[in-house]
């Protein structure tokens, strides 16, 4: 019997075993409480879940959010920084708001978002649809969600009702 192994030594490049950071915790099919405020946290729920040392960001695969009746959403990838107040949401981004005149659905590839002032920004395309079928794209987009105020960079194109 007779056996064989072969190997050779990695390119200055890689890392070695011993020494590549690893994740503290992956979760599949887990939720996360993204926000800590006492009337409404915002639930996440992802396909994966990557939790990192301290001080590190978590990453959200395949994401859906929720928060009470006001909010919910979408996207392919959220990456959210250790104090839990700012994410970066990306992929085929949609976050549907109530607002004061009715639902607002904001649809973009990236977005920012600041929960600590209900804040978010796109510098990208973004389409904004309200509940009365008012509809507009534009390049570059910021809002303050718990004000009802939204303010777009170019506007590309838009449709509006009475």
């Amino acid at each position: 019997m007779a056996l064989s192994v072969s190997c050779s030594k990695g390119g200055s490049e890689e890392i070695p075993i011993g020494e590549q950071e690893l994740p503290d915790m992956v979760m599949r099919d887990a939720t996360y409480m993204l926000s800590q405020k006492e009337d409404s946290p915002m639930i996440m729920n992802a396909a994966t879940i990557t939790i990192w040392g301290t001080g590190r960001d978590t990453v959200l695969e395949n994401v859906s959010f929720k928060r009470g009746t006001d909010l919910d959403g979408t996207c392919a990838k959220a990456v959210v920084s250790s104090d839990n107040s700012h994410a970066e949401l990306s992929g085929n981004v949609r976050v549907a708001l109530q607002t004061d005149d009715g639902r607002a659905v904001i649809e973009a590839q990236d977005i920012s978002w600041d929960e600590s002032d209900g804040s978010l920004m796109c510098t990208g395309i973004v389409t904004v649809t309200y509940g009365d079928g008012t509809r507009i794209k534009a390049q570059g987009f910021s809002a303050v969600t718990d004000q009802n105020l939204y303010e777009f960079g170019s506007i590309l194109e838009g449709s509006f009702t009475e």
